[in-house]
């Protein structure tokens, strides 16, 4: 596997080369525009002004047009107060009693290794919890605030093209994903800057390579992140943790009031700088054989050796309160911070967009499978924790709403 992976890995790179003029030029070009937006990065973050783009829940059924502008160009968005307060604290309650009342540390530790997908970054695995079911996620993933967000996220996106229809924006699946729940002075339990949702398949997919066909064939002006044509149709490589869905966003819901230094998310802020990720690949200092340090099956890694420049632009999410939001396009880098220094837990729960495709419905219609029988869903590592969990939510418990979700009846 690992040498027929490198032949196709060479082969793919002179594939891609050869859609340019000249790969040098196209990627100073590039990284120019790179140069300029984290310049543009640096004098916000003097200025102390917003970096990522920031709404209220309450407006975004107004005239949205200057946000989603600046979504699109920054590939982030914080929409605050999406949930009260002091809901969102005794959802934080009940997810700690459902971890202690159901010795899920000792259950931890017994499994401990199954879940290697962050294993090739520099820093180690936070501290995320291998649960999907409590009634907390629940509530939050399957609310109809969240599902308000979600259809606001889904519209940035150009959804629809001269082939075919991509998804509906308005038709929301859920992907169950787990929690993140830090203690406060914990030292070792960041995670480098990475992408998700595929690492060498960028370069060596089909589907991937229209997807970025602007960007390799000196177009790179005309690439829009945001246009979802074929971002349905790649196939990633098998592996545990590697997301098998299309999502518009990644992002996550606060438990906790969390910000710089309390060991959370950190972004870089710009929606093509994946562009800089591909082509930096294709240069000439880079092994034939190898992607910058990508491997199949974990995440896609950015490093100091290949990217130092994209670094400079990466920087820690503002303060975060119970109840707001955070949400990234799915090329755009992000990392943990390695060290927590606050007072108090650094606690969310990941929800990501995943809209209404076919792609979706398929893995979703395996995760219902596995949400029945209390199981890990299928792009996870299979520690299979709460199968026999007092308080996991069961199918009398979900809304119509959330059995739509879940596709456990139809949308239609």
């Amino acid at each position: 596997m690992i040498g027929d992976m490198s032949h196709q890995i060479k082969l793919n790179k002179e594939k891609l080369r050869k859609k340019s003029k000249n790969y040098n030029d196209n990627f100073q070009n590039i990284e120019n525009f790179i140069r300029e937006e984290i310049y543009e990065i640096k004098k916000l973050k003097r200025n102390s002004e917003n970096i990522i783009p920031e709404i209220s829940f309450n407006k975004l059924s107004k005239n949205t047009h200057s946000i989603e502008k600046l979504v699109r160009n920054r590939g982030c968005v914080i929409i605050r107060d999406v949930f009260d307060d002091n809901r969102i604290l005794e959802l934080d309650r009940s997810l700690e009693n459902y971890i202690i009342q159901n010795n899920y540390y000792e259950h931890q530790k017994a499994k401990v290794g199954l879940d290697n997908y962050f294993s090739d970054l520099k820093s180690a695995k936070p501290q995320i919890y291998g649960l999907y079911w409590s009634s907390a996620q629940f509530e939050i993933r399957h609310s109809e605030e969240m599902q308000k967000v979600k259809t606001f996220l889904n519209n940035l996106w150009i959804y629809e093209n001269d082939e075919y229809k991509v998804f509906d924006p308005n038709r929301e699946l859920c992907y169950a994903d787990r929690v993140r729940r830090r203690e406060p002075g914990d030292n070792s339990l960041g995670l480098s800057p990475h992408c998700d949702a595929g690492s060498v398949e960028r370069w060596t997919d089909p589907s991937y390579q229209i997807i970025y066909n602007n960007i390799f064939s000196d177009n790179f002006k005309n690439y829009d992140p945001f246009n979802a044509k074929y971002r349905d149709r790649t196939i990633e490589f098998e592996s545990p943790a590697v997301a098998h869905v299309f999502r518009t966003f990644q992002g996550w819901t606060a438990l906790t009031e969390q910000g710089p230094k309390d060991g959370t998310l950190q972004l870089i802020p710009i929606a093509k700088a994946m562009a800089y990720v591909l082509t930096r690949a294709l240069l000439d200092d880079v092994p034939e054989n190898e992607l910058c340090g990508s491997k199949v099956g974990k995440a896609l890694s950015v490093n100091e050796t290949y990217h130092s420049l994209l670094l400079e632009g990466l920087i820690s999410i503002p303060k975060m309160y119970p109840g707001d939001t955070i949400w990234w396009h799915p090329d755009v880098i992000h990392a943990v911070e390695d060290i927590h220094l606050g007072k108090n837990y650094s606690n969310v729960i990941y929800v990501g967009s995943t809209p209404y495709c076919k792609k979706n419905l398929d893995y979703i219609k395996k995760q219902s499978k596995k949400f029945l029988e209390g199981k890990s869903p299928p792009d996870f590592a299979a520690e299979d924790f709460e199968v026999n969990y007092k308080g996991r939510a069961n199918e009398k418990d979900l809304s119509f709403l959330a059995k739509k979700q879940l596709g456990l009846i139809d949308w239609n």
